[in-house]
């Protein structure tokens, strides 16, 4: 089915489809053909709808030109060669429709569709042409290109039976009429959703904006705001001017943060004491296209009342089947102190050095504790979430993560590594089995693998390989440190 960014109404069209055909599986009722018919008319209203807005945002990218008009001339080059080819596979999906029309005048007969795009060649030659398209409209598009965002793929879908592994024979295989004009609907829908979002993109790069500082206001900077009798407080106070019409994004520690009157505020839970560095990055749009970027960091310290402290040295959490070193401070000395744990299945081991511990757990908790005990004084609860250790990212040779790539380079690595990205524990994940997908001219070959490294037939797959086929590696099935059986997704190589 389509990928990318989609509006809500056409992920409920996505969705409707999908489900009414599971239905058929079932049983082919009037009540199933009627709702057939409903979801083809909200997808051909949905079209139309597409077709208005392309309209607007081709005569509002036109009206740049008294601004623009060197630029706009490019940008409508572009946007003509997107238009004619959108219009040749829209009607060419047309003309499949009005011949299924002609093979029969009964919304439940089985066999035009089959006859069509099975029997016949229509079946792959569309699922060709929407290969073509995609591929040509990203060549098109060049440095303003969309490719992973463009909503047609052609993938079939998962099924055990080899037969129905074909692309035409998974969607128009014994299908009513009805079913398979709906099928031919959505991807004409696709075809405009794509059309689309490359003229908004196009539209975008012409937009002239004049960029006027409208608001002013003074900035302070102090490097700390907590200081001891006898140290110097220092801040730097300057002025802060931004533009209303520019909206930069800004992003803390990876998130982003929401921006308001040029501004954006960012707030963290003090849940444990000690000293913390977040990045931060602030991007700003400019005219030709991409972002001015800044980058910087946050440096804050957080403390505790007079008493006892626990401080997670590496991450703000517990980590299940890795050692998680913490220090505990109490101020009475460490040989007086006591860590006590509960909940998570958590231990507490010593570690090396006065005030240092190890902490493993078995079992995710958000309300574990610790409780830091002196002796003759008080203790003290410290809440601690237990948590696994994230889903590791699957990679060949711990670099390749999909895309394009040669046999050769393929065939080089020495299997699935799974790696963690921006975690600060040596957690190893091993590969238990994957499958490989291998779909080269229409068919689909299998094949599976214990361990990481490539199966013997997977070897002799990529040695088959040529361009344009693709190799799916899926299923794959991983054991962390925490012992727990994990399934992580899949990566995808398009052959060059």
């Amino acid at each position: 089915m389509a990928g990318g960014k989609l509006t809500p109404r056409q992920k409920m069209i996505n969705m409707m489809y999908l489900v009414l055909t599971a239905l058929l599986a079932l049983n082919v009722s009037a009540e199933i053909l009627n709702a057939f018919k409903t979801v083809n008319n909200s997808i051909t209203n949905s079209n139309v709808m597409i077709d208005t807005k392309n309209e607007k945002v081709v005569k509002s990218l036109e009206a740049e030109k008294k601004n623009q008009p060197e630029k706009v001339e490019e940008l409508m080059k572009i946007v003509n060669n997107v238009k004619s080819q959108s219009s040749d596979l829209a009607n060419y999906i047309t003309g499949l429709e009005e011949q299924l029309d002609k093979l029969s005048e009964k919304d439940d007969d089985l066999e035009p569709a089959t006859h069509l795009f099975i029997e016949g060649k229509d079946g792959a030659a569309l699922k060709q042409k929407l290969e073509d398209y995609k591929k040509n409209i990203t060549a098109t598009m060049g440095k303003y290109s969309l490719a992973s965002e463009i909503p047609i793929s052609v993938a079939p879908p998962k099924t055990e039976n080899a037969e129905a592994a074909k692309w035409e024979f998974a969607y128009f295989h014994m299908v009513p009429k009805i079913a398979a004009l709906t099928i031919l609907n959505k991807f004409k829908n696709d075809v405009k959703t794509t059309e689309a979002m490359c003229l908004e993109r196009l539209a975008k790069e012409a937009v002239s904006v004049e960029v006027t500082l409208d608001k002013f206001e003074p900035l302070v900077s102090a490097k700390s705001s907590y200081v001891l009798v006898g140290d110097k407080y220092e801040a730097t106070i300057g002025l802060g001017a931004y533009s209303t019409a520019i909206v930069p994004e800004v992003y803390v520690g990876g998130t982003r943060i929401d921006v308001k009157d040029g501004k954006a505020t960012y707030t963290v839970n003090a849940s444990s004491a000690g000293s913390f560095t977040v990045p931060t990055l602030v991007k700003i749009p400019k005219r030709s296209g991409g972002f001015e970027e800044a980058k910087g960091e946050l440096k804050y310290e957080v403390g505790v009342p007079a008493g006892a402290a626990v401080m997670l040295d590496k991450m703000n959490v517990v980590y299940i089947g890795v050692d998680n070193p913490i220090t505990v401070s109490s101020g009475s000395g460490a040989e007086k102190t006591s860590v006590t744990p509960s909940g998570g299945g958590m231990s507490v081991a010593k570690g090396n050095g006065p005030g240092k511990y190890i902490v493993k757990a078995t079992t995710p908790d958000l309300k574990a504790n610790l409780k830091v005990s002196v002796t003759g004084g008080k203790s003290t609860d410290f809440p601690i979430r237990v948590k696994r250790i994230p889903d590791p990212v699957p990679t060949l040779g711990g670099k390749l993560r999909g895309g394009n790539a040669q046999p050769g380079t393929l065939k080089a690595q020495t299997g699935i590594v799974p790696v963690l990205d921006n975690f600060d524990f040596e957690a190893r994940f091993n590969v238990e089995s994957y499958d490989m997908v291998f779909a080269s001219k229409g068919e689909i070959f299998r094949a599976s693998a214990s361990g990481p490294l490539f199966s013997p037939q997977m070897l002799t797959f990529i040695g088959r390989a040529k361009p344009k086929d693709v190799i799916y590696l899926e299923e794959i099935k991983v054991r962390g440190p925490d012992g727990t059986p994990r399934k992580i997704g899949q990566i995808v190589f398009t052959v060059q």
